[in-house]
């Protein structure tokens, strides 16, 4: 099974759209396909393909928060004094208290404590789930719970969980919905892929930030190609772009979508551009990248 990334150095680039139609398009073409919504924070690829039966649901516990036995506690004070985040107050009386949405559960108030009334406890980060689309092709996805931050570790468990699912299912591809950026969540979601669709603009800000993502891109050896979206504003700036893309950066350049407003359309009507109006210029665009990801399969 390969498994493919799309990711981007920025969000609003894209990239869930080029990978709701990729994942449909390979699956129309009799191809085994599984999907993974990596971004946790906010998971959209459920929405972009319709919405999913939910098959399977799980409770992640990546997080640890401290926690304040009262029956322990002198109220000495130390524990506040000493929190680098403001997380434990003290409450009228000096009786102290933790703000569990600021606590990043390092243990230094537990190291602190005189009277060993401090304990570092293991909660939820958030959730996983594994939904069943219209299209007949499994997707995991995740929710990160407000406030939380291992983001990554929460990637990491959905990959694990969609790789297991997707063999499974015997599936030729598991196509991966990255979260924009170069933090923890993409770095774990390219970790060990076989393939990375970097998606742009040609845009000055977008070709820095694909610069960025391409160093954590090689720092892994995880061959790339990009694609090139909402083309049509400025064909020098394009052109220039895409010499840049392979003679600079080394990466394929797998096509372009020019400016559609159809994908819009599209997107509220929570379908893949490529089925809501298959004859328009975005579908056939992508159709034409798709089916160069697939001869790269």
């Amino acid at each position: 099974m390969k498994e493919i990334v799309v990711a981007s150095g920025k969000g609003g680039t894209g990239k869930t759209t080029v990978a709701s139609s990729l994942a449909v398009y390979l699956a129309k073409k009799g191809v085994r396909v599984f999907t993974a919504d990596a971004d946790v924070d906010a998971p959209d690829l459920l929405l972009a393909l319709g919405g999913g039966r939910t098959l399977f649901s799980i409770d992640i516990k990546e997080s640890e928060k401290a926690s304040i036995d009262k029956s322990k506690c002198t109220a000495c004070g130390k524990c506040t004094e000493v929190c680098p985040f403001g997380a434990i107050v003290a409450q009228n009386g000096g009786q102290p208290i933790v703000v569990e949405l600021m606590c990043e559960g390092c243990g230094v108030c537990k190291l602190v404590c005189p009277s060993g009334a401090i304990e570092v406890k293991r909660t939820d980060t958030g959730t996983i789930s594994i939904q069943e689309t219209k299209y007949g092709f499994g997707c995991v996805t995740g929710k990160l719970k407000l406030g939380e931050h291992n983001s990554g570790h929460l990637v990491a468990s959905i990959r694990n969980i969609g790789r297991g699912k997707a063999q499974d299912a015997a599936s030729d591809v598991c196509i991966v919905d990255a979260a924009p950026g170069i933090g923890c969540p993409v770095i774990a979601s390219i970790t060990g892929a076989d393939y990375v669709i970097a998606v742009t603009e040609p845009t000055p800000a977008a070709k820095r930030n694909l610069e960025r993502l391409s160093k954590v891109i090689k720092h892994f050896g995880v061959p790339a190609g990009v694609v090139i979206n909402m083309g049509g504003y400025s064909k020098d700036f394009e052109t220039a772009l895409k010499d840049w893309i392979v003679h600079e950066l080394g990466f394929q350049f797998l096509g372009e979508i020019p400016v559609d407003y159809e994908v819009v359309k599209a997107l509220v009507h929570m379908k893949p551009i490529i089925e809501f109006n298959p004859d328009t210029k975005a579908s056939k665009a992508l159709a034409a990248i798709a089916q160069k990801v697939g001869e790269i399969l």
